[in-house]
């Protein structure tokens, strides 16, 4: 994989859901961070050439997974001192589970990436990064009514845009 524009666009298209998927297992988000960028380096030096997407994914997953394991071992193997860690479980259904959960993330955030520029920062600024108006007023300099209507369409937009995700996020999170 030398194409620098294909693996720019692969890496944005699955980085966070990916992200996601590994802090499911070690549930640490520097870890799960740093897992997926090691799979991404793995990707970008392999020759990297897949069939269709759903290889592509697959073979993500699955290096994203390995690479969960992998870390949790060497925690595991790390740990003499008579701390007994914890190894997540690996069930076949609770990895699909998270599979699932990771697409759907996925989903969310290629429609977040989908709002128009200033209404995504004000958007991300608040329900990602959780700032408060105020001080997203602050950063921006712009009025707290414009805030709050870019946050409005933002919502309205995402809530029209992912419809059919209610059911499975209601199940998942529920």
């Amino acid at each position: 994989m030398k194409r620098p524009e294909v693996f720019e666009e692969i890496f944005h298209e699955y980085y966070a859901s990916l992200c996601y998927f590994a802090n499911k297992f070690v549930q640490d988000e520097d870890a799960a961070k740093d897992i997926v960028q090691e799979v991404f380096v793995h990707f970008w030096e392999s020759k990297g050439r897949f069939e269709n997407r759903v290889a592509l994914k697959s073979f993500l997953y699955s290096c994203v997974q390995n690479g969960a394991l992998n870390y949790l071992n060497k925690l595991r193997t790390r740990d003499k001192v008579g701390k007994q860690l914890e190894l997540p479980v690996t069930d076949p259904d609770d990895i699909f589970c998270f599979e699932v959960e990771a697409d759907v993330f996925e989903e969310i955030f290629v429609a977040i990436e989908e709002l128009p520029d200033e209404c995504r920062r004000v958007f991300k600024m608040s329900y990602i990064e959780f700032l408060d108006i105020k001080t997203i007023c602050e950063r921006l300099s712009v009025a707290e009514s414009t805030v709050k209507t870019q946050r409005q369409r933002a919502k309205k937009y995402l809530k029209e845009r992912l419809q059919h995700l209610r059911p499975l996020v209601e199940f998942i999170f529920f």
